[in-house]
């Protein structure tokens, strides 16, 4: 089965949010195997005092869609 988003892959939730990057397919440790249902996400934000910092969660595929340019 082919991926529906790759590493690189700008993304965003459905229900909004920030801009995030995809990293890679989610692995799942409980599971030790890869999730090709979820995807890693990463994006910046700026915490209180004001300062970029990375943020990271995994997604499930149906809660993303592609940012287009």
């Amino acid at each position: 089965m082919e991926p529906k988003f790759v590493s690189g892959d700008k993304v965003r939730l459905i229900s909004g949010g920030p801009d995030m990057t995809i990293r890679g397919v989610h692995y799942d440790v409980m599971a030790n195997e890869y999730d090709s249902n979820m995807y890693d996400c990463i994006w910046f934000e700026n915490n209180k005092e004001g300062k970029r910092e990375v943020r990271y969660c995994p997604f499930y595929s149906d809660e993303l869609i592609i940012v287009k340019d």
